[in-house]
């Protein structure tokens, strides 16, 4: 990360051009000795870096604090000007103005290293608070979006879907009998079943989908541009899936099964703890029906 550095270089070049330009316009080979030419330059160059360091620090002066040393450069670099005004410019001349040129070098790049510093310390803070906000959505457990996660990702999701005229529908499933399985087995092999419930439902779902775990043994899945019949057509696939490989966990045979609810949102009219309720009752019903089926809810947005 040098652009910082790189910046100032460039601002100080390109304000010095200009100083350069003059003294060279009034400078001729026959007129004016190289020593003026040398010393004009450098004199502008300094000025530029002064005016560099000026504009960096106003930038950020609540982050960075004034050094002592930039006062006698600043002062340094506004006394030649007067200098080369009252005497005509020779060798020491041109020393002195090269060392306060390369002095005032050296406070930028102290500058272009300190701001480099803050950006990779703001650069650190938004990754860590980004880790911890993603941390704190997640299900310890699974890996899946945890309900409060789940919940935010279809308020957006559903935003979207408005504004861009798509449909949008979900899932809401969980396992059949698990209380059993936890009693039988143990809550070691029922956590066992969780995780592979997850990751089966994972690989069936598409880029955009979106899977969280609401809660105990109940999941629950955004299906993004998805009308109603698409949305059982996928939780079918779910339901095929999971009854396929989710038989055997570690050692033991359990051989799980899920209950399915789909529903379709209806738009921005509908909130959508109402969208959760019909696919949460369509899910209940699923379980009534028998277990290990789909139940769909009837509303469409055409209703």
């Amino acid at each position: 990360m040098a652009a910082p550095r790189h910046a100032f270089l460039l601002l100080a070049a390109s304000t010095a051009l200009p100083a350069w330009a003059a003294s060279a316009s009034r400078a001729t080979a026959e007129s004016v000795p190289a020593l003026a030419v040398a010393f004009w330059f450098a004199t502008g160059a300094a000025i530029a870096v002064a005016a560099a360091m000026l504009l960096g620090w106003l930038v950020l002066r609540d982050r960075v604090s004034v050094r002592r040393s930039w006062l006698p450069f600043v002062l340094a670099a506004l006394a030649l000007p007067v200098l080369g005004s009252v005497q005509e410019p020779s060798t020491w001349m041109v020393v002195v103005a090269s060392l306060v040129l390369f002095y005032g070098l050296g406070l930028v790049a102290w500058l272009a290293h300190r701001i480099h510093n803050l950006l990779e310390e703001r650069d650190r803070a938004r990754a860590e608070a980004r880790q911890v906000r993603q941390d704190s959505e997640r299900d310890a457990l699974t890996g899946v979006l945890n309900r409060g996660g789940w919940r935010r990702r279809l308020e957006r999701m559903s935003a979207a879907a408005v504004e861009d005229g798509k449909p949008i529908s979900v899932l809401f499933f969980d396992i059949d009998l698990f209380k059993l399985i936890n009693d039988s087995l143990g809550h070691a092999v029922g956590d066992d079943c969780l995780r592979l419930v997850a990751a089966t439902v994972g690989e069936e779902l598409r880029g955009g989908d979106v899977l969280g775990r609401l809660g105990g043994e109940e999941f629950a899945v955004i299906l993004p541009t998805a009308k109603r019949i698409h949305a059982i057509a996928v939780a079918e696939r779910i339901r095929q899936a999971i009854q396929k490989h989710c038989r055997v966990v570690g050692e033991e045979v359990v051989e799980l099964t899920v209950s399915i609810g789909a529903a379709e949102y209806l738009g921005p009219d509908e909130p959508l703890d109402t969208l959760m309720g019909r696919a949460d009752r369509a899910m209940y019903n699923a379980k009534d029906s028998g277990r290990n089926i789909v139940v769909a809810d009837p509303l469409t947005p055409q209703n």
